[in-house]
């Protein structure tokens, strides 16, 4: 009898072969369209429809013979990939990055084949405890392979729009193919009491009731491919060792996160579909914006309501709400909900990032988290709602916007879909004084939020009383006392001809979202120096720890100007609200601080040393970048790619924090070593 390593080995490379012969029929279909989406040259119908066929042929015979042990199998995997090299020597040319990948796709599968890992991908002992063990022993590689290959088709022919019905049906046969594969994997999952095959089951009826619509039907056939190729994923033991690494170093799991998101959203950006024009978002105008949506920034070098479809503004939404929250909170969230544990070192980690210091689960506060932040989303979405439909839009027009501007409000995001932002409200009071509402709700925190439900339940030893207070105090401050300086300083400026409540109200305002959010409700341009160093200094302290703003937080800064009072009374300890600041603490603040100001000095150096502009107006796109604000003098619509690639690097250093950043470095070990004390002189 084969060992089961050994079936599991034949059945990978079949799907190999199978993934091969796919993507390079895929690819000979886009050379032969007129309209050529590919940029791929316009080869004769003819000979691509020979080498397809020779393709597909010599796969299908490569399948068979390898999972039936043939030796003759060797000189069939070299002939179906030199063929399929030979189909593609022509657009190799005319489009080398695409004609280039597949070949290499082709080149790296005769690879595996002529060089086999010796390495176990398998364990051989899992499949005599369940049969679900077993299965994935045997044929989970190729299930994953196979059904990876089917999304990534299924995503060019629909996204794309490549080929015709010739694609599509590329697209139908793979997806048939790793749905045969998956079906017992499925069933298996459901024996075992879980909920998601009920979900797939749903995508594939979707899929038949939406046939008579081929591209429709393909989307949902996508959404089935991405999840029964994430529950695989989930069980390998790749993705166990990254759930370890991740739960003891939180800082790569949330900048790795991030980074995620914001490939997906880039992906998703350039589809000729997420475009409001007849040409697709060049890939680094994708990038920006997708990592300015994902750090919940709002600096957009793309006019979001006319350079973006419905489709592409939805994808800004996803990625807004998705960034929001933080990518690992709706992760912990959706594993509760399917019945899964954290395990102990689940819950420090998540704790941790979430900066919460309490002594019980966190995953009772996920819960509150993202019910109270879609209930105060909705409840936002209804008022801005009404704000539109009585500015004459249509309800539909009226409740998309509600519901796009209340996200981007609680997100603290400051995409809107006014080319002016809201600066067409300016006499608006109920449309400012809503939205920064949900900006301040937003910014607080998740755990200050949170305190009341705590308190509800008898969670008094939960020590958040202290933070919440600090919170509080320190935000009032800040909001009041901006919106007292920007009143004064713009008086005759940019809030000159407003009736005097307006011109209280837009103050309010902008001292509010100039923290975090990055809308604006008057003209930026028209802002004397003295409010441009103002809103630098309100960017830089940012929201509070566990909010959906950057920067450096309000606590942080409250801790900063505490430590330097104490040391100028001559005092050991700081005193905040009667409670004892922890040493540990005043070096976090620091180093917080420091890494922050190093961040904001580096990228705005990089700025100055490649970009037009002045000075001023590129240190404040570097502060806004890193506090995560949006708000702009001009520079963000003037950047070369360097300059983009250097703010949206920016914009996730603040938004992952400074803290993170720094822990990535080394890890946090103890000490065992005492050193004698040096008096060294400073300052």
């Amino acid at each position: 009898m084969t060992d089961l390593p050994e079936v599991a080995r034949r059945r990978r490379q079949a799907a190999r072969l199978a993934g091969a012969a796919a993507i390079t029929v895929l690819a000979l279909l886009a050379v032969e369209l007129p309209e050529r989406p590919l940029g791929l040259p316009a080869s004769g119908p003819v000979v691509e429809g020979v080498v397809a066929g020779l393709v597909v042929a010599l796969a299908l015979a490569g399948i068979w013979g390898g999972l039936r042990a043939r030796r003759w199998v060797g000189l069939v995997v070299p002939a179906q990939v030199a063929v399929s090299l030979g189909g593609l020597v022509e657009g190799l040319a005319e489009a080398p990055l695409v004609t280039g990948g597949v070949a290499l796709w082709n080149l790296a599968v005769l690879a595996g084949f002529l060089f086999p890992s010796t390495r176990a991908t398998v364990d051989p002992g899992r499949g005599d405890r369940d049969p679900l063990g077993r299965w994935l022993a045997k044929d989970g590689p190729a299930a994953l392979h196979l059904t990876g290959v089917a999304l990534m088709v299924t995503v060019v022919v629909v996204g794309y729009r490549v080929g015709g019905d010739e694609a599509r049906a590329v697209s139908l046969v793979m997806t048939a193919v790793a749905a045969v594969t998956t079906w017992r994997f499925l069933l298996l999952l459901l024996r075992s009491g879980g909920r998601s095959p009920w979900l797939a089951a749903t995508l594939l009826l979707g899929a038949a009731v939406a046939a008579p619509r081929p591209d429709l039907s393909l989307a949902f056939l996508a959404g089935y491919l991405a999840l029964v190729m994430a529950l695989l994923l989930v069980r390998r033991p790749l993705f166990a060792e990254l759930v370890d690494l991740f739960l003891e170093r939180p800082a790569i799991l949330v900048l790795a996160s991030f980074l995620l998101l914001t490939l997906a959203g880039s992906v998703a950006l350039t589809l000729p579909v997420a475009a409001a024009g007849p040409d697709p978002i060049a890939p680094v105008d994708a990038l920006f914006t997708a990592a300015s949506a994902s750090c919940v920034t709002g600096l957009i070098v793309l006019d979001t309501p006319r350079d973006l479809s419905l489709v592409g503004q939805a994808v800004v939404l996803l990625l807004l709400q998705a960034g929001g929250l933080n990518i690992m909170v709706l992760s912990t969230f959706a594993a509760i909900l399917l019945g899964r544990g954290l395990g102990l070192k689940g819950e420090h980690a998540l704790g941790e990032v979430l900066d919460l210091q309490t002594g019980g689960s966190p995953t009772r506060l996920i819960r509150f988290i993202v019910v109270t932040t879609l209930s105060v989303e909705a409840v936002g979405a209804v008022a801005i709602t009404l704000v539109y439909l009585r500015h004459g839009h249509g309800t539909v027009d009226a409740v998309w916007k509600g519901i796009f501007h209340s996200v981007s409000a609680f997100c603290n995001a400051g995409f809107a879909l006014q080319s002016d932002s809201l600066l067409g409200f300016q006499r608006d009071p109920l449309m400012l004084l809503v939205v920064a509402t949900l900006i301040v709700l937003g910014g607080l925190g998740f755990a200050v939020l949170a305190l009341p439900w705590l308190r509800s339940r008898g969670g008094r030893r939960v020590g958040l009383a202290s933070q919440a207070r600090l919170v509080l105090g320190a935000t009032a401050v800040l909001v009041a006392g901006g919106a007292v300086l920007l009143l004064l300083t713009e008086w005759d400026r940019s809030l000159d001809g407003l009736p005097f409540h307006d011109r209280v109200v837009n103050a309010l305002f902008q001292s509010v979202t100039t923290r975090t959010a990055g809308f604006n409700s008057v003209d930026l341009a028209a802002l004397q120096p003295a409010s441009v160093l103002l809103m630098m200094v309100l960017m830089f302290v940012g929201a509070s720890p566990g909010g959906t703003g950057g920067g450096i937080k309000t606590t942080t800064a409250v801790v900063l100007l505490s430590s330097i009072l104490a040391i100028a009374r001559g005092r050991q300890t700081v005193v905040l609200l009667g409670r004892r600041v922890p040493l540990e603490t005043m070096y976090r603040s620091a180093a917080i601080a420091t890494v922050a100001a190093l961040v904001v000095v580096v990228g705005t150096g990089l700025l100055l040393a490649t970009q037009e502009g002045r000075f001023e107006v590129l240190l404040f796109e570097a502060v806004s970048a890193f506090g995560t604000v949006g708000l702009s003098l001009g520079a963000t619509t003037h950047l070369d790619t360097f300059g983009k690639l250097v703010v949206a690097a920016l914009m996730l250093a603040g938004r992952v924090g400074p803290l993170s950043l720094a822990l990535l470095l080394g890890h946090q070990r103890p000490s065992r070593v005492e050193y004698p004390e040096a008096r060294i002189m400073v300052g």
